[in-house]
């Protein structure tokens, strides 16, 4: 089983729901780090809806991104549409040519034109010393009351993208950030953001 597959899944406890944020090991024991999932309800007539926050694991993942588009993902999380977790922060340009040999030298669909070298992406150190974007995914509970967390494996779910995308870009235009979405490119990039 890999462990790291339960970043981001939701368990109960004294029925209280939880969102796994981190794991740890211990000796022969698995330690998970977990945050309550707080409820707010808006008014008597709305459903309840969840407030959500980023595992450590997705904050440790903007930690070399720019501070305003940090500033817009987590005032975004907090009320999104849907949860999501943060899968690509600042690269390395190693990093950046791994992903750009996917559909050239290595199996699977072309994810970049961007090289690391020739081209740089925006999810490297700029000369302000920051990434300028960030990779996401949608995890959470499901229609039919399952939770799922959704791997790059499987696909991307473009719909809920595309509504969690319209949420972010109305934070950051309330924040006076300038956030650009990669599903509005040619080559249609739907987990991406960055800010300009």
């Amino acid at each position: 089983m890999n462990i790291e597959k339960l970043i981001c899944t939701e368990i109960e406890f004294d029925n209280k729901k939880y969102k796994v944020t981190g794991v740890n090991f211990e000796k022969d024991n698995i330690i998970l780090n977990v945050e309550e999932i707080k409820e707010e309800k808006t008014t008597e007539n709305e459903s309840i809806k969840p407030v959500y926050s980023f595992s450590q694991t997705s904050l440790d993942k903007m930690s070399k991104v720019h501070p305003k588009l940090i500033e817009v993902m987590k005032e975004a999380i907090k009320n999104s549409p849907f949860d999501f977790r943060i899968t690509d922060g600042a690269r390395t340009a190693e990093e950046q040519f791994a992903l750009y040999q996917k559909g050239r030298t290595k199996p699977g669909p072309k994810v970049t034109n961007c090289d690391g070298y020739k081209a740089k992406s925006n999810h490297q150190i700029k000369s302000d010393g920051y990434g300028h974007a960030v990779d996401i995914f949608p995890c959470g509970i499901e229609e039919n009351g399952e939770y799922r967390k959704f791997t790059s494996e499987e696909g991307y779910d473009d719909k809920k993208l595309k509504i969690i995308s319209e949420h972010i870009l109305k934070i950051a235009k309330e924040r006076g950030a300038n956030v650009e979405w990669g599903g509005n490119w040619k080559m249609h990039d739907t987990p991406h953001f960055e800010i300009k």
